[in-house]
């Protein structure tokens, strides 16, 4: 009992900030406890019951039987260069006083019991390669396999990953599937690797902007309410950013000792690029793959191209051979310092941050202009986590329901504990970067191209970057063009579609 109390105290004690940034479910998915804790009830304790058991959570459509202590055999990555502290997204042996640990140990515990099954966790630094290996050897060995999205490329391409939407009871529409992302992934009706509720990996490495509110202050920018005013836009932002840059030690070499509006790294580009709502692979009407490679496209790499490169935006892979990390001494460094107003990363900054004096905020990234109707967001290919099963899956049936089970209950337990504690809780400062943050993750989506790699369109952004100009970047992508066609129809014919 102790132990199944533990995530309801913790949402308890933040209660009050709770009431300020709202809830990252739907009101009808609230949890009982923290409403009652907030909000006295005239209701008798019977009607209480009754009203708690009429807005219980959504169950998985799966059977209700027990598997005779099965395996549920699980090879998930080791990740032992992380920032902030890594804890493992499936199972933990024991309860340490680590709200995700203790989180994830009791819902294991739990699925366990109710279904009478056993967790069975390998990991491994190098995911992909061990189950290539098992794979092309005709062995069997897991379930489920949880990598870094951008490492399941490989054994998709190759045709080694089950096609999710062929495995029984898998249902990706559900709350617990982002499914967003499940959409943009899909190759005509079918869909080779899916980010669940467990996998809060991903929602630590999606990409924001965070902000110096003293800095911000000091030059009269408003962020907030520029993005409450629909002004949150790449003009707006290329402005602030030359407003704030200035050469701080006055020795007339700007680096990472000086001040600027922005720092972040060569993958912004991209990701600047999809947040002006633009992909550069969509989908036709078949649900096929196709390339979007339009006016609109090159408009918005033109503008942040320009916007890089203009010297008002610290780019980490420009301080290489100057600082020993890039990162640590190179940006954190001078955002520590009280150097930079935006810093363009992984929403984990925010908990890198959390030692700072200086007072933080949360931003979306800026829209192209004000006629894009909606924000979007992406996260870090490498550091975010996704599920996929193995195409030579022998336990669909069992793999598929357990599977299901442990996304339903996570999108109640790991979830809202990594959301609602340590992100709303711990991270967020104010209200104001609780809105931010429902903004950033109710946007999230993936382009198709980060996925599959069919033009090698990162490498063509990267290059333009270093080039400090898009003028070749649409020939660039137009010889590949032929290429991107093949390796679409290739796939396609391999998941025979």
């Amino acid at each position: 009992m102790k132990k199944a109390l533990s995530l309801l105290l913790a949402l308890s004690l933040l209660s009050p900030l709770y009431a300020a940034c709202g809830t990252s479910k739907e009101t009808t998915e609230t949890t009982p406890s923290v409403k009652a804790a907030d909000e006295p009830s005239a209701q008798s304790p019977d009607e209480e019951e009754t009203e708690a058991e009429t807005e219980a959570r959504l169950l998985p459509d799966i059977p209700d039987t027990t598997y005779g202590g099965q395996s549920f055999r699980f090879l998930s990555r080791e990740i032992t260069d992380a920032v902030v502290r890594f804890y493992s997204e499936v199972a933990s042996d024991e309860t340490n006083g680590e709200i995700m640990n203790d989180t994830v140990f009791e819902r294991t515990g739990r699925l366990e019991v109710q279904y009478d099954i056993k967790f069975v966790n390998d990991t491994s630094g190098d995911v992909t390669g061990e189950y290539q290996k098992t794979y092309m050897a005709g062995q069997q060995d897991w379930d489920v396999l949880i990598a870094g999205f951008s490492a399941v490329l490989g054994q998709t391409n190759n045709g080694y990953t089950a096609d999710l939407s062929t495995i029984p009871y898998i249902d990706l529409e559900k709350p617990w599937w982002d499914t967003n992302v499940a959409k943009s992934m899909k190759i005509k009706n079918s869909v080779f690797s899916a980010i669940g509720a467990m996998n809060t990996w991903t929602d630590s490495h999606t990409y924001a902007v965070v902000f110096n509110k003293e800095l911000a202050r000091d030059f009269g920018v408003d962020a907030y309410q520029l993005v409450r005013d629909n002004q949150w836009n790449l003009d707006t932002f290329a402005a602030i950013l030359e407003q704030v840059t200035n050469d701080a030690d006055g020795n007339g070499e700007m680096d990472h000792n000086d001040r600027y509006g922005a720092v972040g790294e060569n993958n912004d580009f991209q990701f600047h690029v999809l947040g002006c709502d633009v992909f550069v692979i969509g989908h036709d009407e078949e649900g096929l793959p196709v390339l979007n490679l339009d006016e609109h496209l090159f408009n918005a790499a033109d503008k942040v191209c320009r916007i890089m490169n203009s010297g008002n935006y610290l780019i980490a892979e420009r301080l290489a051979g100057k600082v020993d990390d890039v990162w640590g001494n190179g940006l954190r460094y001078n955002f520590r310092s009280g150097n930079s107003l935006f810093y363009v990363g992984g929403i984990e900054q925010l908990l890198i941050f959390r030692d700072l004096d200086t007072d933080i905020g949360l931003l979306p990234f800026p829209k192209y202009d004000e006629a894009q109707a909606e924000y979007r967001h992406t996260f870090s290919p490498y550091w975010s986590s996704t599920i996929f099963l193995p195409g030579n899956t022998e336990t669909a049936e069992f793999t598929g329901a357990m599977l299901e089970a442990l996304n339903a209950d996570s999108y109640y337990s790991t979830s809202t504990a990594y959301y609602d504690v340590v992100l709303k809780g711990k991270a967020m400062r104010d209200m104001d970067s609780c809105e931010m943050l429902d903004i950033v993750r109710g946007s999230r989506t993936i382009d198709p191209e980060m996925a599959y790699n069919f033009l090698n369109a990162n490498s063509a952004f990267v290059t333009a970057l270093t080039d400090g100009s898009t003028d070749k970047l649409a020939s660039t992508l137009e010889k590949t063009k032929k290429m991107a066609d093949k390796q679409i129809q290739r796939l396609i014919d391999k998941i025979g579609n």
